[in-house]
């Protein structure tokens, strides 16, 4: 992987029939390529969709792009995923830091890049009630490092805390 505008990045978004992951190789700033990895969608709906997508956003390059009638979730998290991808590709080694509403008041975390990917995931302010988002401050940082995605399940019985870190991470590495 290389630096900033150059390299290949993945993204994750949740599809029709499981969670959808793209590579995206992007050479001197410019999106050369886009590589769908095995999937859950249905094949005689999405490999269709997904070759036109694939097509337009190199064509395009962005992931603004139409979604193709017949398959729009497919389409939908195609795109999401693409958009992350070029997220990651801006990257900035260092540690961003992000806020977002949680259940108890504003949750704040620090995410550190390395490499142009998500090294860490710490919390460091939050209002949450410890013994229903617990379980949510402990397993989302790890979770997110691993899938290199703030896309990832909520964890069961902590859905706005859940959300509330992943939309925070996605502010530390967006804004």
């Amino acid at each position: 992987m290389a630096g900033p505008g150059g390299g290949v990045y993945s993204g994750t978004a949740q599809g029709f029939g499981g969670p959808l992951t793209v590579d995206v190789t992007v050479s001197d700033g410019k999106i050369t390529d886009v590589t769908v990895r095995p999937h859950q969608e249905t094949p005689f709906i999405a490999d269709g969709a997904l070759s036109t997508l694939t097509e337009n956003v190199v064509q395009s390059q962005s992931a603004d792009v139409d979604i193709v009638s017949g398959a729009t979730y497919t389409s939908k998290a195609f795109i999401a995923a693409v958009e992350q991808a070029l997220i990651k590709s801006r990257l900035e080694d260092g540690t961003h830091v992000g806020t977002a509403d949680g259940f108890g008041g504003p949750l704040k975390v620090a995410v550190t890049v390395s490499g142009g990917s998500i090294a860490t995931v710490e919390i460091l302010e939050n209002s949450e009630t410890p013994f229903i988002a617990g379980d949510a401050l402990k397993q989302l940082p790890a979770a997110i490092v691993t899938a290199q995605s703030w896309d990832v399940d909520v964890v069961s019985g902590a859905s706005v805390t859940s959300r509330a870190i992943m939309q925070a991470v996605e502010n530390a590495l967006t804004d």
